[in-house]
């Protein structure tokens, strides 16, 4: 299948970056210590490789600011054709830090490396995230598996699985149905589901508030936190491994952990310390 590609040499900030494609994948690789910006499209099939010729690539510098002279890159393949929707293979190599939008109708969505502020929309397929300072992403369809988030992340979908490793600040996820697993957690946590499981691996401090209609909640509580809870389940059980002290001990740091389930169990652990 017929392919285009760009590129641009000596990228000393990290570039802005925009992709949409309707169908097919978008796969971006952020490099450590790399200085060159490349994309390339590949047709899937033959709607696309008619359509090759209008893929809008855009590729230039915004203007000079403090740091220099930032990179964008645009990237818009059409949703249509006379034979169907083609489906195309985006690919984009960058130095690592680059601000990446991906926008997906039909299509996976895969960033690997580290990024800096990332936004994802689809409407149906699947995203991964390796790690960024922050991110949006926002899912009609589709699972989500995010590594790490150094900062504030929003998540949104309708039906599909999120996992999230960590989190280095504020957590907001909702969706209609899917299970949430979230493994650490620095800061608040906010988790509503109306259909599936919601687990909190670890959170260090702040407010954790869990909400599903039908599925189990589990908070694991970092050692050594003074910690306040406010549990429900209408027709499931409650369990707290945490002594009776805990809301008065002696750690500087505080937890308010609040679940409700209106058909499943709740479970509140305390963890192992690190090491």
């Amino acid at each position: 299948m017929p392919v285009r590609k760009r590129s641009r040499a000596s990228v000393d900030v990290p570039p802005d970056i925009e992709v949409r494609n309707p169908a097919g994948s978008v796969t971006v690789e952020a490099v450590e210590g790399a200085t060159e910006l490349e994309v390339r499209v590949e047709a899937l099939d033959a709607a696309a490789a008619q359509s090759l010729d209008r893929v809008e690539i855009d590729l230039a510098e915004t203007g000079p600011d403090q740091l220099g002279r930032p990179v964008r890159l645009r990237v818009r393949a059409p949703a249509r054709h006379l034979f169907g929707t083609p489906r195309f293979a985006v690919s984009v190599r960058t130095p690592a830090g680059a601000a990446v939008h991906a926008a997906v109708a039909s299509a996976s969505a895969e960033l690997r490396g580290r990024f800096g502020r990332v936004g994802v929309t689809s409407a149906s397929g699947d995203a991964e995230v390796e790690r960024c300072a922050q991110l949006q992403l926002r899912s009609a369809s589709g699972d989500a598996r995010i590594g790490t988030v150094d900062g504030p992340a929003t998540i949104g979908t309708a039906s599909g699985d999120l996992r999230l490793t960590s989190a280095g600040g504020p957590v907001e996820v909702r969706t209609a149905s899917g299970d949430v697993e979230i493994g650490t957690a620095a800061g608040n946590v906010s988790a509503r589901t109306a259909s599936g499981e919601v687990t909190v691996g670890q959170v260090a401090a702040g407010s954790v508030r869990l909400t599903t209609v039908s599925g189990d909640v589990t908070v694991g509580v970092a050692p050594g936190l003074r910690v306040w809870l406010d549990l429900a389940s209408v027709s499931g059980r409650m369990a707290s491994e945490l002594a009776d002290d805990d809301s008065s001990g002696a750690g500087p740091a505080e937890l308010t952990v609040a679940a409700r389930t209106v058909s499943g169990n709740v479970r509140i652990r305390r963890t192992a310390p690190a090491g």
